[in-house]
């Protein structure tokens, strides 16, 4: 949402958001605002969404305005012409932007909590791609399924550039944890996928990229967590002694009682990954899917 960079929104304000704002150090910013788009004023009357019967309406009280089908037209528009992204972020509560944020008025009363209209045209024009508003990335849990997608992703994309299978290969090793923890099934699919000799690369990487997405739909468990962390361990193990191995399983109770977080656990995995020199383990996107300096 462009009010994260410029002073755009109904009441003339930029909105400052600490995460958003260390973000930007790390992404190609494509900024929008759909109210702008549309071609009301900054600063500009009030826009909410109202419920006339079973449909929602995007209408300006105070003008008595129905921008309804002027969003529409502009959120098809706008999204049918961006280049190939990553994710999403836009503005929470907001009536064109908000993501489940927003409020839906019925009968001149407060209804309940629903989509802004971009931000829904967002959910169904891109359903793999993540989507969220400032607001619900303050959740530790949601930012990070939200940060290691858009950087899968963008890795992903690079992928189409590349020409020697061996890139296919090499992505593919690196994210095998990272798909373990997500989605077994199509790890195992997108294994297969990579071992095709008969499939031209082009072909290859198209199928990929969808089986990909797909993997990423949902935010994985504790419980697939610790089961790649089992996995990671498993080879490391052997070199243990009987109390590092026991302190390695504390920690993975703690972290199923939620008493630790995740972080600790991968980062006890990676100290030993350099104390043995494994660069197989060290590879691993699972380990350090996004830059750390995002996790503050």
């Amino acid at each position: 949402s462009r009010c994260f960079l410029k002073p755009v929104r109904y009441d003339g304000g930029r909105v400052i958001d600490p995460f958003v704002e260390r973000l930007k150090n790390y992404i190609e910013v494509i900024d929008i605002c759909p109210e702008v788009g549309l071609g009301l004023s900054v600063p500009r009357e009030r826009i909410i969404i109202v419920l006339e019967g079973d449909e929602k309406r995007l209408i300006q009280p105070d003008t008595g305005k129905d921008l309804t089908e002027e969003m529409l037209q502009f959120s098809e528009k706008t999204l049918q012409a961006l280049p190939e992204v990553d994710g999403f972020i836009l503005k929470a509560k907001s009536p064109s932007c908000g993501v489940g944020s927003t409020k839906l008025y019925k009968d001149n009363k407060f209804f309940k909590k629903t989509y802004g209209f971009f931000a829904s045209a967002v959910k169904s024009t891109f359903p793999y791609l993540p989507l969220e508003d400032e607001g619900r990335l303050r959740d530790p849990e949601i930012r990070a399924h939200f940060l290691t997608r858009i950087f899968a992703f963008s890795e992903l994309r690079n992928l189409s550039e590349k020409k020697d299978p061996k890139d296919l290969i090499e992505f593919h090793t690196r994210y095998k944890y990272l798909l373990l923890t997500y989605h077994q099934k199509i790890l195992r699919e997108l294994g297969r996928l990579v071992a095709k000799a008969d499939l031209p690369l082009d072909a290859k990487v198209k199928a990929y990229k969808e089986k990909f997405y797909e993997a990423f739909s949902r935010k994985p468990s504790p419980k697939r967590n610790i089961n790649t962390l089992l996995h990671l361990f498993g080879p490391l193990s052997k070199r243990l002694n009987k109390r590092e191995r026991e302190h390695f399983h504390r920690l993975l109770f703690k972290y199923e009682k939620g008493i630790i977080s995740l972080k600790v656990v991968k980062e006890l995995i990676k100290a030993m990954a350099y104390r043995f020199e494994s660069e197989y383990l060290l590879m691993q996107k699972y380990l350090e899917p996004y830059p750390e300096e995002l996790d503050l």
